[in-house]
């Protein structure tokens, strides 16, 4: 795919999260028109594949994209981490290995996540809260 035709892809599916599911994938609050990104779970420069994908796609408010990104630390306290980990263990398996070690605190909910029963799902918004795994 050319970067043009991904670029109108993208646009597609910001629009469509606007317009169907305008909450933050991280943190869940609402994102206010032209306050949110559209972030990528796995990251684009990891799976060129991937990032026209819905699932690994959803609205990002800045500051909660940024955690993301660059403070694994603090990522553990954002209250949708499960569900975006759990998509991501959805969507690629060897990504979600190299990224796992950042959340260790996490484990125990992570251990779970070959056992849940949802995984044919197209966007983050259809996956029901995973925090009932949590210890």
């Amino acid at each position: 795919m050319q970067q043009q035709q991904i670029a109108r892809e993208l646009s597609k599916i910001k629009a469509w999260y606007i317009e169907n599911w305008p909450l933050c994938i991280f943190c869940g609050h609402r994102i206010k028109e032209g306050e949110g990104d559209l972030a990528h779970l796995i990251r684009r420069s990891y799976s060129r594949e991937l990032q026209t994908v819905k699932l690994n796609t959803g609205l990002a408010h800045r500051e909660c994209h940024n955690i993301f990104d660059n403070e694994p630390d603090q990522a553990v306290y954002l209250p949708r981490i499960i569900e975006v980990l759990y998509i991501i263990f959805l969507l690629s398996s060897d990504y979600f290995n190299l990224i796992a070690d950042h959340y260790e605190q996490l484990s125990e909910a992570i251990q779970l996540f070959p056992s849940v029963p949802y995984q044919k799902i197209e966007h983050h918004g259809e996956l029901l809260t995973l925090q009932y795994l949590l210890p």
